[in-house]
């Protein structure tokens, strides 16, 4: 200890020391506006892609969606990170631009919060202090793969469910995952998580080997690349990114196993949580996950999934249910081990990847059990405790006794401590929904737990060490001092650092991450997956300086943005719903996915326009968006309808319109549909003015009806920087709302030839007068303001209204790439929402006279 006393006097020098402040304020100043922008303006200069917040407010909404993670389970994490975000967001698509990013960070001590997608619980992934995130999602590509002896190493934003497909062919698998496998990226696991499926085999990322070596980019103004292996990695290992960016990790793997779930129900607590133990430490029996869920959370929590249908069809419902993925052979022997401790089968057991439950079994479990709970009851919480080996019965029924289930409904993770078999306690809590007193007894509830033998993991807390998961004593603080001397890794998460003491007087050759237990749900970060690129080869143990890489960020950032299909079984993937087959709905992640509806008309567009226009600038630009959205988005376009609501134009030769009662009936069918396949998000992508009103109405109720993100987009107002202003007078674009300039340029881009340039006249509109100027009754108006129902003629008696006389190819050409661009964003900030949240607000006066959700 003496001599890391000394190692960190010398690296940081006493008096920076003495300058960190000994009371501890996470959150603490926030970083300036001109470091930040020149460190921006310096990452540009050098290749970097960089989404300044200061740019539009799409790229600060880009930003602060980059600047969330799942706090949200925690009241307190709620109340404290809610609208901390960053100021800018580096896309790191190479070493390179981690090696850039953390020396231009250094230099001009601006903080740098390292992150995948974002979905860690405990604002692991949340800047504290502004600064810049960086995105390692898109280095997702496999280094290395020893299919004789099972070992991967993988650039840190590959994704596990990926991952783990890619080595299945070669008969391995991950040892240990999140429960967000489906979206969750290596690097976030390693460094934001602990463990998951696979614990009661394997243990946590703790275990010695469980991590067999990392590259890591330290934050100093010539930043080092370094190699670490062995216990070298532990300092690195559940840090936040605290201590060096992590690029690429090396894991072992396990040999596949072809999973089978089961369910098995009991009627006492205890018997349920005797046969899991049993489940575990049976020699026979091969299982990847065994969890325990007390009554009655399928009957109330989690009534509401799949799982919880069938386990109510099959009278299980209320009883106490444990989940486990084994394999077949062990099928027998776990039926007769549920005998024994008076338990039933609920159903026949079926193969994982069938998803006989709806779902992935392992989304039921960890702290998938807590997400489910919450979109039913916005209230609830969780905890996260140890029941070590030896005694985890006794605690089970101890906690049984002291809590009834209105206040803790117990949830038991199988897990394995060194050589023994206990529980990770992950335990649904309904404190009320009273933030205040939810947070007082949420710490209440923590306190027993502690005093009765039950060490706590804080799920409730930003802070590294607060959390129990780690502790950092004097080696570690001197690795940190070594690694980011100047504090800019995403600082306010460790509370040595900010103390300039360690948190504890131990020294574990494994840095104090391996103490008693280290297990608590993980999550890591989604990637951007790009199927071009060629996997990196990493160098050996030397150091490599920022001067050393630069060469390599110039051809990285040659590499195009350009739209690809996400995967699956193999093969490319279309981005029309219609191009599908029923077994890619039933098998796809669809979690995140975005559907698009496209609204059109047939209608009157005047003497020199064509009845489609609607429909075909619809098309086209919809086709162009899907190329612009990235690769990684699970976007899917449904069949166009081009008929729509056109009443006010029917009094026009060939305008083929519906009732609004017909449109309203169909489109929100088809939006149940969508949401029956799996998916919650929905754009209606409208083109034509008679649908709108109406589309926002449908919008509405399937937001009440089905829980969806449903947005409404009008394709030529979605222009990004201001591009119609730009190009046609304010007037032309309040008035001209049909066949007009704006339309009429569009079309003679996109369809030149069904244009009769010589009857695009200037059709003025009736509302444009001036003896219409200043009047209250208005014909037509945007937005709130005082409007009549009018019928096309009433405008103009050509039933088009605007200066397409104006018109040219070049403005439409302008409009469609920049409309294209607008909706290719919505798409990417919808899919990188998260539904639960949009639509997670409770009324705080609901009705007495229904259990209706809404």
């Amino acid at each position: 200890r003496s001599h890391a006393r000394t190692v960190v006097a010398r690296l940081v020098g006493r008096a920076h020391l003495a300058r960190r402040s000994l009371a501890f304020d996470a959150s603490g100043a926030r970083v300036s506006p001109e470091a930040v922008a020149g460190a921006v303006a310096e990452l540009r200069e050098r290749g970097v892609e960089v989404v300044d917040s200061a740019d539009s407010d799409d790229a600060a909404r880009r930003v602060a969606l980059a600047s969330r993670d799942f706090y949200w389970y925690s009241p307190k994490l709620k109340r404290e990170l809610r609208g901390m975000k960053g100021d800018a967001l580096v896309v790191a698509r190479s070493e390179a631009d981690v090696v850039n990013a953390a020396g231009v960070a250094a230099r001009r001590e601006v903080p740098l919060t390292p992150r995948g997608a974002g979905t860690g619980n405990y604002g692991q992934a949340v800047p504290t202090r502004g600064g810049i995130v960086l995105d390692l999602s898109p280095m997702d590509q496999i280094v290395s793969f020893d299919a004789r002896d099972g070992i991967v190493r993988a650039h840190a934003g590959i994704n596990l469910a990926r991952l783990e497909e890619e080595t299945r062919k070669e008969g391995w698998e991950l040892r240990q995952h999140p429960s967000t496998r489906r979206t969750a990226t290596l690097g976030g696991f390693v460094a934001g998580g602990s463990t998951g499926v696979g614990a009661m085999v394997h243990g946590g990322l703790a275990e010695d080997g469980a991590v067999l070596g990392l590259r890591v980019v330290t934050a100093e103004p010539s930043p080092r690349t370094l190699e670490l292996r062995g216990r070298d990695v532990f300092p690195v290992v559940h840090a936040y990114g605290t201590n060096g960016v992590v690029t690429e990790v090396e894991v072992p793997l396990a040999r596949a196993q072809p999973w089978w779930d089961g369910a098995y129900a009991f009627n006492t607590l205890g018997d349920a949580a005797k046969f899991a133990l049993e489940l575990g430490e049976a020699p026979a029996i091969v299982a990847r996950e065994v969890s325990v869920h007390q009554s009655p959370t399928f009957a109330r929590e989690l009534a509401h999934t799949a799982l919880g249908g069938m386990l109510r069809d099959v009278g299980a419902g209320s009883r106490h249910v444990v989940l486990a993925q084994m394999a077949k052979p062990s099928l027998g022997p776990a039926r007769r081990l549920a005998k024994d401790n008076d338990g039933d089968v609920c159903f026949e057991p079926s193969r994982s990847e069938d998803l006989a439950l709806g779902i992935p079994l392992y989304e039921y479990a960890w702290n998938h059990t807590t997400l489910h709970a919450l979109k039913r009851d916005k209230s609830v919480t969780y905890l996260q405790a140890a029941m070590m080996p030896g005694k985890a019965l006794d605690l089970v029924s101890a906690v049984e006794r002291r809590y009834d289930v209105d206040e803790l409904v117990q949830h038991l993770e199988v897990v394995r401590f060194g050589g023994g078999i206990g529980f990770a306690s992950l335990a649904l809590l309904r404190p009320g929904t009273d933030a205040e007193a939810a947070v007082g007894k949420v710490e209440e509830v923590m306190r027993w737990h502690e005093e009765n033998d039950i060490p706590v993991f804080n799920p409730h807390t930003h802070v590294l060490e607060d959390g129990g998961m780690k502790q950092t004593d004097w080696a570690q603080l001197g690795f940190k001092s070594g690694a980011d001397p100047n504090g800019v890794l995403n600082p306010g998460k460790m509370r040595a650092w900010e103390e300039g003491k360690a948190t504890t007087e131990a020294s574990d050759p494994r840095g104090s991450f391996s103490a008693a237990y280290r297990l608590a749900q993980s999550d890591g970060a989604s990637a951007n997956k790009d199927p071009n690129k060629k996997p990196a080869h990493p160098n050996s143990t030397e150091e490599r300086t920022n001067e050393e890489t630069n060469e390599e960020s110039n051809a990285a950032h040659e590499a195009s943005n350009a739209a690809h299909t996400t995967t699956t079984r193999g093969r490319k993937m279309s981005r029309l719903w219609s191009e599908w087959t029923t077994e890619d709905f039933a098998t796809a992640d669809l979690g995140d996915a975005v559907a698009v509806l496209p609204l059109g008309a047939t209608e009157a567009h005047g003497p020199h326009l064509p009845l489609g226009v609607d429909s075909m600038h619809n098309a086209a630009l919809l086709a162009r968006a899907l190329e612009l959205v990235r690769h990684d988005v699970r976007v899917l376009a449904l069949p166009p309808l081009d008929i729509g609501v056109s009443c006010e134009h029917g009094g026009f030769a060939g305008t083929v319109g519906i009732t609004p009662e017909t449109a309203a009936t169909q489109w929100e069918e088809i939006g149940a549909c969508v949401a029956r396949a799996g998916i919650r998000k929905l754009i209606l992508y409208n083109s034509h003015g008679g649908n709108h009103a109406l589309a926002e109405v449908v919008a509405r109720r399937l937001r009440l009806k089905h829980r969806m993100i449903a947005a409404l987009a009008l394709n030529l107002a979605l222009d990004v920087d201001g591009c119609a202003k730009s190009l046609f007078p304010e007037d032309e674009l309040r008035f001209g709302i049909h066949g007009g300039g704006l339309e009429t340029s569009v079309m003679m881009h996109l369809r030149p030839e069904l244009v009769d340039a010589g009857k695009a006249l200037h059709f003025a509109s009736s509302a444009n007068t001036p003896r219409m100027k200043g009047k209250t009754l208005q014909r037509h108006a945007t937005g709130f303001g005082v409007k009549t129902g009018w019928a096309s003629q009433d405008l103009n008696p050509h039933g088009v209204v605007g200066d397409a006389a104006d018109a040219s190819r070049a403005k439409g050409a302008k409009l469609v790439e920049s409309s294209a661009l607008g909706l290719a964003r919505l798409i990417e900030e919808m899919h990188a929402t998260c539904a639960d949240e949009w639509t997670g607000t409770a009324p705080l006066y609901p009705p007495q006279g229904t259990d209706e959700e809404f």
